[in-house]
């Protein structure tokens, strides 16, 4: 059988005889990198997939909501440990979570006035 040359690492390997378009090797760190920039494809291909559908109106939309609390106030060792175990990562996504929304709250508020004229210089 031919030897192919993966993609990612270089290095030669024997594709699978029931895949004939293989052209990543079977170590796990390509294996991996293939994954990982399949999905990417597919998000970008599907831009839209995740996003919450308007036609299903508010009141699915508060019940998502209330489900999804009611989950975390049933399950609160869940939610602790996941937090414990990732710690750096939910600090981080919190982190960048709370300047975005910060960002959008400035920018929906109405502009304070910057300079009071004053009064006594008519």
């Amino acid at each position: 059988m031919e030897t192919r040359i993966c993609i990612y690492c270089q290095s030669s390997f024997i594709p699978n005889k029931y895949s004939r378009r293989q052209k990543v090797c079977s170590s796990p760190e390509c294996q991996r990198k293939r994954q990982l920039e399949s999905m990417k494809l597919w998000r970008q291909r599907n831009p839209n997939y995740f996003k919450y559908d308007e036609s299903k109106g508010v009141v699915w939309l508060e019940s998502q909501r209330k489900r999804s609390k009611l989950w975390r106030e049933k399950n609160t060792d869940k939610v602790r440990s996941y937090r414990q175990a990732h710690f750096e990562e939910y600090r981080r996504y919190m982190r960048e979570y709370m300047r975005s929304y910060r960002e959008k709250k400035r920018k929906t508020s109405p502009a304070a006035p910057t300079e009071n004229p004053s009064q006594g210089d008519l």
